[in-house]
């Protein structure tokens, strides 16, 4: 037996060595890349010119990050700009990266990238074939969002934007305020993929914030709409009123409001949508399909510009059934537009029959095309004010002048 002197020894020498290796995994520094060997892009946009690729990066220029200036130049970091646009085309996607980084000092890093643009004219063609590197490469996010751009998307990405540090920041909060899910990559390539749905995606444009006589007008980004893909590729664009009943229909809408012409006299009475749900009904009987959207909508007056009395029982029953009449007949006009002229089922009327009725779907899958702008769609809205305001008669009006009837 050894002694306890010797036993100790071999137990320190066991952790010492046990140490000794450990320290081996620990030099982690090998491979260290400093942020100023790198640089974040914020924004990507894509165009078509002719047989190639544009690709406009929007690089982040850390050290004017803090500065509150939103004019000037961007060479370097010692501009007035919070960012730095780079621009090259090639035969692919993958290719005008390449010629971009060979005029960038730093390696190009996406992982914060916020926006992908695609112009219209590109989106028309398709995106599925830029969408492979994004997918392919780690380092991309799949929560970058997707916005379709009217014009060029390397415009939008010139844009003044003073609110935000830079037009992406722009783009990505626009996507916010007007979706409850902003489409990112992933929830694009998901709906491009699944069965019985097809993708939407908002539109934006430049504008100016002011009349011509406003002296320094900026160039800002605004929301236009929404374009409606088959598949892969844009068939159309909606406009921004009809876009905004159209997400009500899909369950997306983040502020809709309503107005109302009162029964008598002038003026309108604006009603808030707050929250809506959409459950989407299919019956069918060979080859001729019929769809029930149903809309509950709860919502709250935020204007009474009239002099009709809202705080009446009877007539707010009016108003929400004036404000549900408005639903139908817009959102009526914007399905027959994607159902007959794009033939674009952006609503997932598809999705609903392989959710209810999967096993008529394997029989009307291979002919769903033609069968779809032939489904008879009816539209029943139901709406519920819950909140009139604070002043529940008009203000201003006298009270001989309220309408009660």
């Amino acid at each position: 037996m050894k002694p306890k002197s010797d036993t100790q020894q071999v137990r320190k020498a066991a952790v010492l060595c046990c140490l000794l290796l450990c320290s081996v995994l620990l030099g982690g520094c090998w491979d260290r890349r400093e942020v100023n060997d790198v640089a974040f892009v914020m924004g990507t946009g894509l165009d078509k010119e002719g047989d190639q690729y544009r690709v406009t990066m929007q690089i982040a220029l850390p050290g004017q990050l803090g500065s509150s200036g939103s004019t000037g130049g961007g060479g370097g970091t010692s501009g007035t700009k919070s960012y730095y646009l780079e621009s090259k085309t090639g035969p692919s996607f993958r290719g005008a990266i390449a010629e971009e980084q060979r005029e960038v000092s730093r390696t190009l890093n996406y992982s914060h990238r916020r926006v992908l643009l695609f112009g219209e004219a590109l989106a028309r063609e398709g995106i599925s074939k830029m969408m492979d590197v994004i997918a392919r490469i780690p380092q991309n996010r799949l929560s970058s969002l997707i916005v379709i751009t009217k014009g060029s998307a390397m415009e939008m990405l010139q844009a003044d934007a003073p609110i935000e540090q830079y037009p992406a920041e722009m783009v990505r909060e626009l996507n916010f305020s007007y979706m409850k899910e902003p489409r990112s990559v992933k929830l694009l390539m998901n709906s491009i993929l699944l069965d019985g749905i097809d993708p939407v995606v908002p539109v934006m444009s430049l504008v100016k914030n002011g009349p011509a006589s406003l002296k320094d007008r900026k160039t800002n980004i605004q929301i236009d709409g929404l374009a409606v893909f088959r598949q892969d590729r844009v068939t159309g664009i909606i406009d921004n009123h009809l876009s905004r009943f159209l997400l009500l229909g899909m369950e997306q809408a983040k502020e809709t409001e309503i107005f109302v012409t009162p029964p008598k006299g002038k003026g309108y009475i604006s009603v808030h949508l707050i929250e809506n749900r959409v459950h989407i009904k299919p019956f069918i009987r060979g080859d001729e399909i019929a769809m029930t959207v149903r809309l509950n909508c709860n919502g709250n007056v935020k204007e009474n510009e009239t002099s009709f009395d809202i705080s009446n029982e009877e007539n707010l029953k009016w108003l929400e059934q004036q404000t549900a009449e408005e639903i139908k007949r817009e959102l009526g006009a914007a399905v027959h537009v994607i159902q007959q002229k794009y033939h674009s089922d952006v609503l997932g009327l598809g999705r609903a029959i392989i959710t209810s009725h999967p096993d008529e779907w394997e029989r009307i899958k291979p002919q769903w095309d033609q069968l779809y702008p032939k489904v008879e769609i009816t539209i029943n809205p139901v709406v519920h004010i819950e909140n009139i305001g604070a002043v529940t008669k008009p203000f201003g009006v006298k009270k001989e002048q309220i309408q009660n009837e």
